[in-house]
């Protein structure tokens, strides 16, 4: 006997809605969810519910590079990841308000990673970069094959696949996909190339991703950030 839970309590409305349409052909619905009002000018990655922080731009730079094994890691993306989690460490009144929506020893932010190379080298980055012990406390990175069943309040998740083929390797399943961006609770980040995601893989998850996102702009639920910005603007 089967049956499907068609309700979901842990995602804000607005990727709550996203996963439904792009993964659930719109069937699950969403519960009643209060988001805490504590995002307010802490860096416009964080405004909308919902950003695609967009490396192409950046051109070839944006490209992964290989790792050992079949892994991958993208450098622009760390990056890019290491600048967001800087932004944040530079308020310490938001990561107070931020620990008081956890338990004590749970993450508040995590960075989920698509590929296990793109894991090591964030951790890298993020260790060189020398953020803050308060920072690190409510961190977590990891793989997204580790994270079914876990949760939140902020996702950040690395899509680390670009190339000029515009070869989508695994990331044209969306299982794992679907998995990565359900984590979320308050805030979702997404941070690739998006390039990778239309013309020939409009129709793959991610595309699908884009595509819903850019029809949905004007709710301001859904953008699109330039990562070149300066002062990281929402693209138009």
């Amino acid at each position: 006997v089967g049956a499907k839970l068609l309700v979901q309590y842990r995602m804000a409305p607005a990727f709550g809605t996203l996963v439904s349409q792009c993964f659930y052909e719109g069937e699950l619905e969403n519960g009643e969810r209060k988001i805490p009002d504590i995002y307010a000018d802490v860096s416009p990655q964080l405004d909308a519910a919902t950003t695609w922080l967009d490396t192409s731009p950046l051109g070839k730079k944006a490209h992964h590079q290989k790792g050992s094994g079949t892994s991958i890691f993208n450098d622009a993306e760390a990056q890019a990841i290491v600048d967001l989690l800087q932004k944040i460490d530079a308020s310490q009144e938001f990561l107070d308000n931020l620990r008081k929506q956890v338990k004590e020893g749970e993450a508040a932010i995590g960075v989920i990673c698509m590929y296990g190379q793109q894991k090591k080298h964030i951790r890298r980055k993020i260790k060189n970069a020398g953020v803050s012990e308060s920072l690190m406390s409510l961190l977590k990175i990891d793989t997204v094959d580790s994270y079914q069943g876990k949760e939140n309040r902020i996702i950040i998740l690395s899509v680390s696949r670009s190339e000029q083929r515009q070869g989508p390797g695994f990331l044209r399943s969306p299982n794992r996909i679907n998995v990565a961006l359900s984590r979320a609770m308050d805030r979702l980040v997404i941070v690739g190339d998006k390039r990778m995601w239309q013309g020939k893989n409009s129709d793959l998850p991610f595309g699908r991703v884009i595509k819903f996102m850019e029809e949905n702009r004007a709710l301001g639920d859904y953008a699109f950030v330039d990562v070149t910005s300066k002062k990281h603007k929402r693209a138009v």
